[in-house]
């Protein structure tokens, strides 16, 4: 019986090891990719909307670029199934697809635009019983471009809202990491 402990107790600790090694350098790759990622905030507030905040170091211009079209917008989002925009005079009329529970959430809504970015909001949807956003863009302080992305939804399920909040602030964070990706700053 020792025979056979010796010989399994080196494999077992050769795999331990490489299984160390292999997390340490994960972590390192991993702490080497967030060093240069942008810092984004995300809250919910007192109102139960769900706010999340990003300073990108590239222009005003590039950050709208991307945001200027509802489509484009919200395909930044993980939750976006599909989006399709028409014009509305100055604004844009937006069918949207968001993930549900069993099949696609359905909203349409009016998209327009505000002095520091576009509001959103809800036009008509059987799934939900609250719905807008605002996009805020601006220029940053000491360089850079601050946006803000900020939402109330409410959708029409038996789940407490804490959990949707929780959701949407995972989703924001999601959102404005690939709105960094968009505009080439991260």
């Amino acid at each position: 019986m020792p025979a056979v402990r010796a010989t399994i107790l080196p494999a077992a600790v050769t795999r331990w090891a490489l299984t160390g090694l292999a997390a340490a350098a994960i972590v390192a790759a991993t702490t080497d990719a967030t060093a240069d990622a942008p810092k984004i905030s995300t809250k919910i507030t007192a109102k139960g909307e769900v706010v999340a905040t990003v300073t990108l170091a590239v222009t005003l211009a590039a950050v709208r670029e991307v945001l200027g079209s509802a489509e484009r917008s919200h395909g930044l989002a993980p939750s976006t199934v599909s989006a399709k925009a028409t014009p509305d005079g100055t604004c844009e009329r937006v069918k949207l697809k968001t993930r549900g529970l069993f099949s696609p959430f359905e909203i349409e809504t009016r998209r327009c635009p505000t002095a520091h970015g576009w509001k959103e909001t809800l036009v008509a949807s059987p799934h939900f019983v609250e719905y807008w956003n605002e996009w805020v863009v601006e220029d940053a302080a000491g360089g850079g471009t601050s946006i803000t992305f900020k939402t109330r939804t409410l959708p029409n399920v038996a789940v407490p809202e804490a959990i949707i909040q929780s959701e949407t602030k995972r989703v924001l964070a999601k959102l404005m990491h690939n709105l960094s990706a968009a505009v080439g700053a991260g």
